[in-house]
């Protein structure tokens, strides 16, 4: 139920009679020729995949929105090195005739373990100050829950249930082991900044649409999070001068340059290597999911690191 894109994309499915998406976004757009057509990106619980309306436009366009959930009879073709849904018809849905927790696209691990981890990773920061900045972040109210079902992103990486969390574990335990073999960083530091990097995207991203709400569109979840932890700093008063500059400045860096989002560049050891981390965390996971093609052992376009990669179940003997 609910696996239609990974079979779209297994070649095992051509023609779509009635299955089930969340249409995560619409866009009226004009082809070269002038005309109107409708482009989608679908979502159910193996992927996403994008979606094209071109006949019948005065009848569908206007019968669902983004954030709807829609029946679809269509087929599907690829394009420009990926895989699309060519719409001939469609149903909105009501939301009480979905389930939503089997639909969405979940993170594979166990929640509870990634709950586990990231408290022991918070247990583990030997700096009082810094380990209550931690605990007052996680552990008040119902931010912890909201943060194991959050995605870590729209489309591009851990862009499902619990990503997040999944994400921030990751890079909490990588930091934690590069701390060891670099002299001059601060460990606790650098793991305090690992877990909060991304608080803000609690706040930046619909848990279900995985749209950005209007938060995440006018602010956007670097300084969403700056700010949460500003907050809690001045709250908590626990910190000197040098450690609150420190840890602010790692939050608002960690994107790295200008023209990804970043306010700041890196500019003290741990901000440049809470940069690396994340860069290597967020690409590697698209690329150990990418669906491969079992006859050619090629994946689809990966867009995070714009190429496909060649992993075939059974390795070519001179490769063995």
């Amino acid at each position: 139920m609910y696996d239609c894109i990974e079979a779209i994309k297994q070649r095992k499915l051509k023609k779509i009679e009635g299955e089930t998406f969340l249409v995560s976004e619409k866009h009226i757009l004009k082809a070269r020729n002038g005309d109107e057509y409708v482009g989608l990106k679908l979502k159910d619980k193996t992927g996403i995949i994008d979606a094209k309306i071109w006949n019948n436009l005065l009848h569908l366009k206007d019968r669902f929105e983004a954030g709807d959930f829609v029946k679809i009879k269509g087929e599907s073709n690829y394009y420009n090195d990926n895989w699309q849904v060519i719409i001939k018809d469609l149903e909105r849905l009501d939301e009480k005739e979905v389930d939503k927790s089997a639909f969405l696209p979940s993170t594979k691990r166990d929640i509870n373990k990634l709950q586990e981890e990231l408290l022991g990773l918070i247990d583990s920061v030997k700096h009082t100050g810094l380990k209550k900045v931690l605990e007052e972040v996680f552990l008040k109210d119902d931010f912890l829950e909201r943060f194991s079902k959050a995605p870590a992103a729209k489309t591009m990486h851990h862009a499902y249930v619990g990503g997040l969390i999944e994400h921030t574990v990751s890079v909490g335990k990588i930091a934690s082991e590069l701390a060891k073999d670099y002299d001059g960083v601060d460990r606790d530091l650098l793991v305090s900044c690992a877990l909060l990097h991304d608080i803000g995207k609690v706040y930046e991203l619909d848990a279900t649409t995985f749209n950005y709400t209007t938060e995440g569109k006018l602010i956007g979840h670097i300084i969403i999070g700056y700010t949460i932890v500003q907050n809690v700093i001045e709250r908590l008063n626990v910190l000197s001068q040098e450690k609150k500059l420190n840890l602010l400045h790692c939050i608002l860096a960690h994107h790295g340059e200008y023209e990804y989002g970043s306010p700041k560049k890196p500019k003290t050891r741990e901000a440049v290597l809470i940069n690396m981390i994340d860069m290597m965390d967020s690409r590697m996971q698209p690329v150990l999911d990418a669906k491969i093609d079992d006859s050619t052992g090629w994946s689809e376009m990966i867009k995070i690191i714009g190429k496909s990669i060649y992993a075939p179940k059974k390795a070519p003997k001179e490769l063995l």
